[in-house]
């Protein structure tokens, strides 16, 4: 299979006009939002009730093991459901498990915390390689399609610019815990989203029994090690997310502990990541016809370790908003460009469990890192883990140059 070459026609104008996209990225950047209300409140409470980084870590730790643990299985499960029904039931529950959440009030509760956030994750391994197999049923011109990935990256971008000053704020007048009513309505409004797509039905039918899903699990697996072009997304995506496991562990504790930040300065500096973010997503919908090499990716993923090496020996806050701001306008096209690669290169029936076994694969990386990092911490301090973790994805996006930087988006052909 190849694609088409790039008509004069803005991709953003055509994606626009399909009715089934625009309640989808609706939908998820409503979503995002919430999302970030309680990825910033979370971290504040549990480090206010516990003072212990590791305590924080472990937050993170315990919503990350879903990753690893059902990563695959849940896709195997996608493939055989219907994905608009799983994307719906997945918010819906999100939506009330929450809002458990506003019972915590003591430090030998954050268990609470925990345990709410390892369940919604566990919601969120369906709901994402759902999404991810729908993208392509939903946008059938293979010539938008990254202009449609880079779109769903900018759901992220909109979480990112609006969702962080917005919580910070909101946070730093109502306080942590009404941030969970923001996520818990969040879902709500982008379950209705789903709710008016019409996706169309590719599901085989059959039994979820569980030498059904260990077969097609083995499948999953089987296809991810079938050709060099996955094998190489794989080590990328695996060093790429050993390294920022242990930044997004320490993000939150870092910038309290080094530079006094409230709740409005955590939402400053990562809505300046979006407003990076949305810039780069804006011109990807121009510039994605040109963008036919592999390689654009693996840069990207070089200035974004440079960058955070640069944020370890910051001296003032300023520069680290001015730094976040850039890496913002580096991951769009470095994670739309990987995404892209898979999603031409697998088949529509195996896409959600491929997606899966990847995603379980470089999550487990992560989770290795962000332990390492929440208890070396304290010892060896957050800027030295900032510069190590910030060279390990410099030498991921060297891997990536050196693996994929021949590869040309255009001339991918689907593996059976």
């Amino acid at each position: 299979m190849s694609i088409e070459a790039p008509s004069e026609r803005n991709s953003y104008f055509s994606l626009f006009r399909n009715r089934n996209f625009v309640a989808l990225w609706i939908g998820q950047m409503i979503s995002f939002i919430g999302d970030y209300f309680n990825w910033l409140a979370m971290p504040i409470l549990i480090q206010d009730l516990t003072g212990s980084t590791l305590m924080v870590g472990l937050s993170l730790i315990s919503s990350s093991v879903p990753m690893l643990v059902l990563g695959p299985v849940a896709g195997v499960f996608v493939d055989r459901w219907d994905r608009k029904k799983t994307m719906m039931t997945a918010d819906f529950l999100r939506a009330g498990l929450v809002l458990v959440c506003l019972t915590v009030q003591r430090a030998d509760q954050v268990w609470i915390y925990y345990t709410v956030g390892f369940l919604m994750s566990c919601l969120s391994r369906f709901f994402y390689p759902a999404r991810a197999a729908v993208l392509p049923l939903i946008v059938p011109e293979k010539k938008d399609l990254l202009a449609a990935m880079g779109l769903m990256q900018g759901v992220e971008t909109m979480g990112f610019l609006i969702g962080p000053a917005l919580a910070g704020f909101t946070i730093g007048f109502a306080g942590a815990q009404v941030a969970f009513l923001f996520d818990s309505a969040s879902f709500l409004l982008s379950a209705l989203a789903i709710m008016l797509m019409t996706v169309p039905r590719t599901t085989p039918g059959g039994t979820s029994s569980l030498a059904a899903v260990w077969q097609e699990l083995r499948e999953g697996m089987g296809t991810l090690f079938s050709s060099r072009l996955l094998v190489s997304i794989l080590v990328l995506m695996t060093v790429l997310q050993f390294g920022l496991g242990a930044i997004n562990v320490l993000w939150v504790p870092y910038l309290r502990t080094h530079f006094g930040v409230g709740p409005e300065g955590l939402g400053i500096v990562d809505s300046a990541q979006g407003l990076g973010m949305l810039i780069a997503t804006a011109l990807l919908g121009y510039f994605s016809g040109r963008m036919k090499k592999a390689a654009w990716g693996a840069w990207a993923m070089m200035a974004i370790g440079l960058l955070l090496v640069g944020i370890g020996v910051s001296p003032a806050f300023v520069w680290i908003i001015v730094l976040t701001f850039v890496i913002g306008l580096f991951l769009v096209p470095g994670q739309s460009v990987l995404m892209t690669l898979i999603q031409l290169a697998v088949t529509d029936l195996k896409r959600g469990r491929v997606n899966s076994a990847l995603n379980a694969i470089a999550s487990a990386a992560g989770l290795i890192s962000m332990a390492l990092a929440s208890f070396l911490a304290d010892t060896i301090g957050f800027r030295v883990i900032y510069g190590v973790f910030g060279m390990i994805i410099v030498v991921a996006g060297i891997l990536g140059w050196a693996m994929l930087g021949g590869v040309d988006l255009t001339q991918v052909e689907e593996n059976q």
